[in-house]
């Protein structure tokens, strides 16, 4: 078997994955799920949960430079065969010069990461291929953003240049509650510009692509939830997880997949990659973003398609794309936030859970508690089975 290393803000996931496909896996994440040992040789957290704390404490650098300290500090003495790498580099690839300095990542490197995530490069490729692109503007003051927001039109969506998981992001109706996300993003010493963007209404989507560099295939197509009640957030623009299969026209997922197809090739991407897009309701299809990693879809990929992302991910690098694309059952992941704060119950009871926080823990309201992840029947049925979990957990939490 091949030793893997993983890191990534939640890199539970991506790492059994790697185990199930054979591997021993050294593990570099953030939040510390009580199943993270079931997947893991080996594995350093950023949070050790403890009962009634989640330890919170602020870290003295940013949180992609802490997750390749510790994967560097624990495989020092390693030989490693592949590094997979996760969520939590987006915008700040820098984080991972030290990382390549020892090992090859098996995958894009952090110069095409960063590539990927340029704006203009992206409004560019979305021209190129018959894609929308939302106007996006950087302000360096308040006063500046409001002027932005009268321009691009109300409503739109005020944010901070990084916002990983859609965290930060608000949609703003009138030019009081722009001020007021813009004083909240003002008021944050570590951002220094205020970005105004265009409000696109519409089916949140994702395609998954596996690529060699030279050549692309698509693996899936999938609807994305972003801001779900029924997953404890407010209508905001939080990731709370994907479904299949995706509800779209047959002309709306053509078009994806083939865009999708040629922007990865002519970015030369590797590996697996995801593109995030929004269909309209006079179904155009609108560009927001690539993201040159694994992605939130893995889990629900592998139980619903019976795949190993990850085996697949390090044949495309390697040069060698499927043949057929998989089949796929209907299937829904939802990530559950807390709606009030409390103490975790034993979420080892659910059977559908995954990256579950240890029993007894004290959650935050907002705070990821666990995912649910179900397949097989209608996506209706899927969904419904997903929410009554996520209810009965909700229920759960008790105060004390």
């Amino acid at each position: 078997g091949k030793t893997v290393a993983v890191l990534g803000f939640n890199a539970r996931p991506l790492a059994m994955s790697a185990k199930r496909a054979g591997a021993e896996v050294i593990v570099s994440d953030y939040w510390g799920d009580e199943d993270l040992p079931e997947c893991s040789s080996r594995w350093v957290t950023v949070l050790t949960p403890r009962p009634r704390q989640r330890q919170r404490a602020h870290l003295e650098e940013p949180l992609s430079e802490t997750l390749v300290a510790n994967l560097l500090d624990e495989v020092e003495e390693d030989q490693i065969d592949y590094v997979l790498v996760g969520s939590g580099f987006d915008d700040n690839t820098r984080a991972l010069k030290a990382l390549e300095r020892r090992f090859p990542i098996t995958g894009n490197t952090s110069s095409l990461m960063r590539e990927s995530r340029d704006f203009a490069t992206l409004e560019k490729l979305a021209n190129d291929h018959d894609l929308m692109f939302p106007a996006r503007h950087v302000a360096k003051s308040v006063s500046e953003a409001l002027d932005l927001c009268e321009r691009i039109g109300y409503p739109c969506v005020v944010r901070p240049p990084r916002s990983g998981g859609g965290r930060g992001i608000t949609l703003v109706m009138n030019p009081t509650q722009a001020e007021d996300a813009s004083w909240r993003i003002e008021f944050d010493e570590t951002v220094e510009e205020i970005v105004v963007q265009e409000y696109v209404r519409g089916i949140d989507t994702s395609c998954s692509v596996l690529s060699t560099g030279d050549s692309a295939k698509v693996l899936s197509v999938q609807g994305q939830l972003i801001g779900m009640p029924s997953a404890g957030r407010n209508c905001d623009f939080v990731y709370s997880g994907n479904y299949l299969p995706p509800t779209l026209s047959e002309p709306a997922r053509s078009q994806i997949e083939e865009a999708s197809v040629r922007i990865c090739e002519s970015m030369r991407l590797t590996g697996s990659n995801g593109l995030d897009f929004v269909v309209d309701r006079e179904d155009r299809i609108w560009l927001l973003e690539v993201n040159p990693r694994f992605q939130g879809t893995l889990e629900m990929l592998e139980h619903a398609g019976k795949i190993s992302v990850t085996t697949l991910h390090v044949l495309a690098c390697e040069g060698v794309l499927p043949v057929l694309p998989p089949t796929f059952e209907s299937g829904v992941r939802l990530v559950v936030f807390a709606r009030k704060d409390g103490i975790t119950p034993d979420l080892s009871r659910y059977r559908t859970t995954v990256d579950r926080t240890p029993k007894g823990v004290r959650v935050k309201r907002g705070d990821p508690v666990c995912s649910i992840i179900e397949r097989g029947g209608s996506l209706q049925s899927c969904y419904s089975r997903a929410v009554d979990v996520a209810n009965s957990i909700q229920a759960g939490l008790s105060s004390s």
